[in-house]
């Protein structure tokens, strides 16, 4: 059977928040767009479904604000160390962001770009693509053939495309996992971290849903979970069931559906962020926080800088790399510094010792522990907490 064939000017592989930024802003900038995606909406996305204020602030600019207004938004924060001893802190509320499931916020963005004129293939996987320099892109799945001008691989931490094409250098560094509970939750819109014993640079999250539901998960870095010979399902579990950990809420608690796992591409220097015809954009270009675990707002932002540059590249007509290498450069600008900053913090969270010793000095300095919450949240800089008259209130 000879395959369908569709003519465009950029093809979009994964419908994800970058792939659908990316497709709806170079389609309202009067661009032909293809965004091909391996699933059928609705579908889920294994995540801890929290957009941060950056990321609401994204959609909202894309007229989506009021939409994202019926999600839950946190009202409180609390920060558990090793030592188990928990610190309550209350950022402003607009600096929370809200907890937006997947299943509906993928839609709703694909939808978008499909209102802005892109065309969405669902339920098709890419099987192969093909660079053949001034002839451009062809992209091969089943039953479908595209040829482009230009592609956007937007295709997540697995990456796969990314991956065979070479410009994903590595594995994913980190993993996490997540699942539903629904029941006596405790403070409804109270959002918490725990830094555990054991799974550092990562943490446990239990994030608010309403209606009596939370997203509750764990990650950390593939090497500690290995060394640890705990899986994150057998970490969460201890978690759920430790009276101390949550007041026995969750064992109270009915999960929903699965639990889940997803890698996290978390350093963007192991990907190539372009090349000859090609932009990776979100989480396949690494650009999953280091120290939060939270991608959506990148995922967000980097698309809309893939559709910006791949636009100022058909008006010029030139696909090189080097014409297409700016886009690069201002990732690294954007996100290079915080996430250097953040894989520094890191080694504080593999030490619960040194963490324990930061949690004393933030329950005694109330405005160093709101600074700390806010880049937690991600609302600040990590590199804020490197500044050296910080790093002497944290540990002195």
């Amino acid at each position: 059977m000879t395959p369908s064939h569709i003519a465009t000017d950029v093809a979009i592989v994964g419908a994800g928040p970058a792939g659908s930024l990316a497709a709806r802003r170079l389609a309202a900038g009067g661009a032909q767009v293809v965004l091909l995606e391996r699933a059928s909406f609705p579908r889920d996305k294994p995540c801890g479904d929290g957009v941060s204020a950056a990321g609401l602030a994204i959609l909202s600019h894309i007229g989506l604000g009021e939409w994202a207004s019926r999600f839950t938004a946190p009202e409180a924060l609390r920060l558990s160390p090793p030592d188990g001893q928990p610190l309550d802190v209350q950022p402003k509320a607009a600096c929370y962001g809200r907890t937006i499931p997947r299943r509906l916020l993928d839609a709703r963005l694909a939808q978008t770009a499909v209102e802005a004129g892109a065309r969405l293939v669902e339920g098709t996987r890419v099987q192969n693509v093909e660079l053949a320099g001034g002839a451009g892109v062809t992209v091969v799945a089943a039953g479908l053939k595209v040829t482009a001008q230009l592609l956007i691989l937007a295709d997540g931490s697995h990456a796969p495309v990314t991956r065979k094409l070479g410009l994903a250098q590595g594995p994913p560094r980190f993993v996490a996992a997540r699942q539903y509970f629904a029941g006596d939750i405790g403070p409804p819109r109270r959002m918490e971290i725990h830094f555990q014993n054991g799974i550092g640079p990562g943490y446990t999250w239990l994030f608010p849903m309403g209606e009596g539901r939370v997203n509750v998960g764990t990650g950390s870095s593939i090497r500690r979970v290995r060394q640890g010979q705990a899986s994150l399902r057998e970490i969460l579990a201890r978690f759920v069931a430790d009276p101390r950990a949550t007041d026995g809420r969750l064992a109270r608690a009915e999960p929903i559906g699965p639990l889940q796992g997803h890698p996290l591409r978390t350093q963007l220097g192991d990907t190539r962020t372009h090349a000859e015809r090609v932009l990776v954009a979100g989480d396949a270009a690494g650009l999953v926080n280091p120290l939060s675990g939270e991608g959506i707002a990148q995922a967000l932002e980097s698309g809309e800088l893939a559709a910006a540059h791949a636009l100022a590249a058909l008006e010029a007509g030139d696909f090189s790399a080097r014409a297409l290498s700016p886009y690069s450069r201002a990732l690294e600008a954007r996100y290079g510094p915080d996430w250097r900053a953040a894989r520094i913090l890191q080694l504080a969270l593999n030490s619960p010792r040194l963490l324990n010793h930061v949690f004393r000095r933030l329950r005694r300095d109330e405005e160093l522990a709101l600074l700390i919450a806010y880049i937690i949240i991600g609302h600040k800089s990590p590199r804020l907490a490197l500044r050296p008259t910080t790093l002497l209130r944290l540990l002195t």
